[in-house]
């Protein structure tokens, strides 16, 4: 089935004020209207959204329970107690895992760390991983990353067995029940609303952050010199990746480590990582959630994500260049499975898929690889414009193991929530979640979850929209409003890349390129002379003839040294 042709839906008009405000800050207007649009015209703001500081950051005592962490933490590290650092497989959990266990050690901790096979284990830390871990480690403290909010059972078997923890997370209890640990620090469960954005890694900051306040408060040795700074880059990585807004204080965490990740001073690992992937040009957000992050995505994905966490710990050039040529080549492998679980996935919606009646995407299947689902279900979002649920069935128990994605105006924690009784467990955010369903009743939750998305998307817009953030002049297209746009960087979720437009666009030349033709490109005329642009995905369709409107994002492509204007096509159609 071909994808929906998209509806393009025009940014609302601003007002009188952005003519000055473009004026005042040297923007051009369509970039001025972009930024007062998401800003705002007040002079204060534009500056702190412009210029992020230091002074903008909260006090990290201001999230629950971190005098409570602090202060247990401080306890082991001043008795030479272990600590064991729990952490998750995404790339938050990584390098939120990472930063931790590198402040602690620097704090003089004797720490180690664990982190859950994705298949194996499953999410977050439960009984047997408890089990395990003080087992294999004996810690008498384990602190957690992005994970253990709800985690009550293990808690108290943690308790059992004579350790304590300390939770750091950033979700919501996809039960309701909060973990009786001995703090969680979780912004969700307090009453500060701008701390309600942190990433699990930046929730990992904000503790060490208060830690090595707390200990030179306290004079001790140890917090003298204590350095978050080399291992910011680490906060930013985990921050673009896990796609919390990047606004408020994440902006000011991601910007300042991405000055780190392009600083000439960089760590082995991230190094290694960099040179495997062959960026050759200033890293941005972009590289960040396409190129690094998803490499250190697919060692948990397809194995065991140790290998992400040892390369962002290694202080061996050698060993670091082995662990990135090895990510790299689990990322080649996890996106053939993933190709094949799609075009498996698409063929099984031939048939049962309405594009005229509001429903969730439910298609699952023994033997698909659960590292990938997640994947796919965001390109059948992106593709069908429906809620999209993907499931792989454990051939040894009929555990359906889902990732679910959502489109704007279907809550999948609180619909999720209404079917539960269909669900072994969920959890997660409110356009990403994960489940578990016996394969049995996997038919009855797929009735019962469409069910729900005929109620609440009755109204919605069921065609996939493409939004304009503006319409520009093909004599816009220079490197002065490229490095304009920068300006508004880091780009994100709530501060995404400008989508631009422009109108009666006649290229002298269009091909298919890449694999098997999967790519159109295009070829038009400029007064600043021959422009490209690329339309990813678009090879098995036909482009219309004559003139054409093209929605794209605007970025930066340097090849060999040569830097050059990159027309990223989002979607086109014929003039009107």
């Amino acid at each position: 089935m071909a994808a929906q042709s998209r509806v393009w839906v025009e940014q609302e008009p601003v007002d009188g004020h952005v003519g000055a405000v473009a004026d005042s800050l040297g923007l051009p207007l369509p970039l001025a209207k972009v930024l007062v649009r998401r800003i705002g015209s007040d002079p204060e703001q534009l500056k702190e959204f412009l210029a992020p500081e230091k002074h903008q950051l909260t006090d990290p005592f201001e999230l629950p329970d971190m005098g409570k962490a602090v202060s247990r933490i401080w306890e082991s590290l001043l008795a030479n107690e272990r600590i064991l650092v729990f952490g998750d497989y995404d790339v938050d959990g990584v390098t939120s895992t990472a930063f931790l266990t590198r402040i602690l050690r620097k704090l003089g901790g004797e720490v180690t760390w664990f982190i859950p096979h994705r298949i194996e284990d499953g999410y977050g830390l439960s009984v047997d991983t408890v089990r395990r871990c003080v087992e294999r480690d004996h810690p008498k403290l384990i602190v957690t990353v992005d994970c253990g909010t709800g985690s009550v059972e293990a808690v108290e078997e943690a308790r059992r067995l004579g350790v304590e923890v300390i939770v750091t997370d950033h979700h919501e209890s996809g039960s309701g029940q909060v973990a009786n640990a001995h703090a969680v620090v979780n912004p969700k469960v307090g009453n500060k609303e701008s701390l309600k954005i942190l990433a699990g890694v930046g929730v990992a900051f904000k503790l060490s952050h208060a830690l090595i306040r707390y200990g030179r408060e306290h004079e001790y040795p140890q917090s003298r010199t204590a350095n978050m700074r080399p291992w910011m880059y680490l906060v930013a990585l985990g921050t673009v990746a896990d796609m919390v807004p990047l606004v408020g204080e994440n902006r000011f965490l991601v910007r300042y480590g991405m000055e780190i990740l392009n600083s000439r001073k960089r760590e082995p690992g991230i190094q290694a990582l960099i040179h495997a992937t062959r960026i050759d040009q200033e890293i941005t957000s972009y590289h960040v959630g396409f190129v690094l992050g998803p490499r250190i995505n697919a060692a948990g994905r397809m194995g065991s994500p140790d290998r992400a966490l040892r390369l962002l710990l290694t202080d061996s050039t050698r060993e670091a260049q082995d662990l990135a040529r090895r990510l790299d080549e689990a990322n080649q492998k996890r996106q053939a499975i993933e190709e094949g679980i799609r075009l498996e996935a698409e063929e099984t919606l031939q048939e049962s898929f309405d594009p005229n009646s509001p429903g969730v995407i439910v298609v699952g299947k023994r033997g698909w690889h659960s590292g990938v689902v997640g994947i796919v279900a965001s390109r059948l979002v992106r593709k069908y414009h429906r809620p999209a649920i993907v499931i792989s069935i454990d051939e040894r128990d009929g555990i359906g193991r889902g990732s679910c994605r959502s489109i704007e105006g279907f809550d999948l924690i609180a619909e999720l929530g209404a079917v539960g009784d269909l669900l072994l467990k969920h959890g997660g955010h409110r356009m990403a979640a994960g489940l578990d369903v016996r394969e049995q009743d996997l038919t009855a939750f797929r009735t019962a979850i469409n069910e729900r998305a005929k109620q609440v998307l009755a109204d919605a817009e069921l065609r996939p929209t493409q939004v304009i953030d503006g319409w520009v002049q093909i004599e816009d297209l220079t490197k002065e409003f490229l490095r304009a746009q920068e300006r508004l960087m880091p780009f994100g979720h709530q501060n995404p890349v400008p989508v631009w437009a422009l109108r009666r666009i006649r290229p002298h030349k269009m091909q298919k390129v890449g694999k098997e033709g999967r790519h159109l490109r295009l070829v038009f005329h400029t007064p600043h002379g021959v422009q490209d642009a690329i339309v990813f995905g678009y090879g098995d369709r036909e482009p219309p003839d004559g003139d054409i409107d093209i929605a794209f994002q605007l970025r930066r492509n340097v090849f060999r040294g040569e830097e050059r204007l990159q027309l990223m096509v989002q979607d086109l159609r014929p003039s009107r």
